[in-house]
């Protein structure tokens, strides 16, 4: 059986008993005598006291504040940023309204987004959405929410939110028709805020148990082979999961590496029981490149190599274009590149380019742009 933990552990002794008797003794076995209450040494002694005691437990606190138990504050914070958990946000109280006019309108009278309704004048209600009282008819419902989160804003009366802020030309009157509902404190910096979200970072582990989560599978998927840079996952429809790798370089996977990725999204210790994993090749979507650049006559062979040099922007831009999932293909990006100076200035760029190829394509989340290697460059110099 498991020794059970000691809820009141410390990481060094705090006692203040405990304390005394150590260093007054120790001070006592020094000097070789009794030291009597009236003795100064006793009075020095007394007074180290006090300020060890207190250094103590400030130490004891600080190192018990490093485990979860224990940890409140922007500490606690801190331990839940290994999860990737921050406090949750206070929520914001709401309730109906109703919109009334006086008499009916021969024109549609329009309530906007945003207006505000009070209790008496520090409480405010602001509508959800614009709302329109039909030309004919004498009111209207609107959904409103409290300006502030928090469950202090729960429980006000049907009709005790009346105070029109923002007035309407024919509105009379609103109110809200339902007990306002669904504030909540959040995770505030309070006791029972700590414990709330100490709780949530220690359920944080479990629900990284499984490969359920979408950033979970692209995290196994990732680990399957050292090669795979991109990953997209889909779910078409229910317990369906079909996941794309995408390799170093914008390659595009073999059944080897498709199936290391289902094979290790499959394992029954990562992927739900109901899911259904299939690695699938992402679809290439090919592009060309046809475009003509212009330099100035000084700066010709610089700017060559600038362009169509190895590693130059041309290169630049097929990896940037091809090393990701879901990456539209931008003919802009190819310009910046070629237009584009080094930071530190030692590059020579050309002064305009003409692309024909590439035209923009939107690429999906399962696809992945591909450089069909048909190449078209030519540059002309800049004469006047």
């Amino acid at each position: 059986m498991a020794d059970v933990v000691n809820e009141n552990f410390n990481f060094v002794e705090t006692d203040a008993a405990k304390l005394y008797t150590t260093i007054v003794g120790s001070l006592m076995d020094e000097v070789g005598e009794p030291l009597y209450p009236g003795d100064e040494r006793r009075i020095f002694a007394d007074a180290l006291v006090a300020v060890l005691i207190a250094v103590y437990n400030e130490f004891n606190d600080r190192m018990k504040q490093r485990t979860l138990r224990y940890a409140r504050g922007t500490v606690l914070d801190a331990l839940g940023q290994r999860y990737d958990l921050t406090r949750a946000e206070p929520a914001k109280a709401s309730a109906n309204f109703r919109f009334s006019v006086g008499t009916a309108q021969r024109e549609n009278v329009i309530i906007p987004e945003g207006t505000r309704i009070t209790t008496d004048g520090t409480i405010y209600f602001a509508t959800d959405a614009v709302a329109v009282i039909q030309a004919g008819q004498l009111y209207v419902d609107v959904r409103a929410t409290c300006t502030e989160g928090g469950a202090a804003y729960n429980g006000l009366a049907i009709g005790s939110v009346a105070t029109l802020v923002d007035l309407i030309p024919y509105v009379t009157s609103a109110s809200n028709t339902t007990v306002t509902a669904g504030g909540d404190d959040g995770e505030p910096y309070t006791e029972e805020g700590d414990e709330k979200f100490r709780e949530r970072i220690q359920l944080a582990p479990a629900s990284q148990s499984t490969a359920g989560p979408e950033a979970s599978y692209r995290f196994w998927a990732m680990s399957a082979d050292p090669s795979i840079v991109d990953v997209a996952i889909d779910n078409p429809e229910g317990n369906i999961v079909n996941i794309y790798p995408l390799l170093d370089g914008g390659k595009i996977p073999g059944e080897d590496i498709l199936q290391k990725v289902e094979d290790t999204c499959s394992a029954e210790d990562v992927r739900p029981m109901s899911d259904v994993v299939t690695a699938i090749a992402p679809t290439a979507v090919q592009f060309d490149i046809d475009i003509v650049y212009y330099t100035e006559v000084e700066s010709e062979s610089d700017t060559v190599a600038f362009v169509e040099g190895d590693g130059g922007a041309i290169d630049q831009y097929i990896a940037w274009q091809t090393e990701a999932l879901d990456r539209d293909i931008n003919p802009d990006k190819l310009r910046a590149l070629i237009l584009s100076p080094s930071c530190d200035g030692s590059s020579a760029p050309a002064v305009r380019v003409d692309v024909t190829a590439p035209t923009y394509k939107a690429v999906g989340k399962s696809e992945v742009a591909q450089f069909s290697g048909k190449l078209t460059v030519s540059h002309k110099v800049v004469t006047d």
